[in-house]
C-alpha cells in the first residue's frame, strides 16, 4: 500500500476543513445524530490517543535522538499539539510547503 503524502499546505487545509466538519456536526438538527456524532469522534480521538502516546514512549525510550529529527516536522508537531503532546518538549516549528 503506497501511502497517501500531503505536503504542510495541504495538511493544513485538511486540518481546517475537517475542524469546519467537527463545528458543522454541533448544529446537526436531530439531537441523537448530533449525539451519536460526538460521541464517534471522541473515541476516534482516545482510539488514536493510546497508540501515540505508547510510540512517543517507546521513541524516548529507545531512540531519544530520533525526537529532534521528529521535532522539525510540522505535521508531526501539529498532530502531537492535536493530541495534547505538546509538553513533549516539542520546539515551535514554522510551516513549511
Amino acid at each position: 500500500m503506497k501511502p497517501v503524502l500531503f505536503n504542510n499546505v495541504e495538511f493544513k487545509e485538511i486540518m481546517q476543513y475537517v475542524q469546519e466538519l467537527v463545528k458543522q456536526s454541533g448544529n446537526i438538527p436531530d439531537e441523537e445524530t448530533r449525539e451519536l456524532t460526538a460521541e464517534i469522534l471522541k473515541y476516534f480521538d482516545l482510539m488514536h490517543r493510546e497508540p501515540l502516546s505508547r510510540m512517543l514512549q517507546a521513541i524516548e525510550r529507545s531512540y531519544p535522538d530520533l525526537k529532534d529529527t521528529l521535532k522539525q516536522d510540522y505535521t508531526i508537531n501539529t498532530l502531537l499539539e492535536l493530541y495534547d503532546f505538546e509538553n513533549t518538549n516539542l520546539p515551535d516549528t514554522q510551516e513549511k510547503t
